[in-house]
């Protein structure tokens, strides 16, 4: 169960929250059978085993102030969903078109 959550606000090129999170969850579905994107993860001090890769798709999306999109990460402790939030800086930003 979900107990905590951390929040980034980032600029977007569409404020289309539902295209963003389709797109969101394809990549988190194949992010953990990419063995390059996971050796990158690694490189980066991110550790694709404790993030638990296989767990439901732990982002969300909502407008926030000044054409900003603000994603919230989920996760079963604060350090937890701190740790997905710099996934998703790391690896979902780019890919999102943000």
């Amino acid at each position: 169960m979900t107990k905590a959550s951390a929040q980034f606000a980032f600029a977007a090129q569409s404020r289309d929250l539902d295209a963003l999170a389709q797109r969101s969850a394809a990549l988190w579905a194949g992010l953990a059978f990419d063995q390059e994107a996971l050796a990158a993860l690694r490189r980066d001090g991110l550790d694709p085993v404790g993030l638990r890769l296989t767990r439901p798709h732990p982002y969300s999306y909502d407008l926030a102030l000044d054409w900003a999109v603000a994603v919230t990460a989920r996760g079963g402790s604060k350090a937890e969903a701190e740790a997905l939030l710099d996934l998703f800086r790391v690896y979902f930003l780019r890919r999102l078109g943000a």
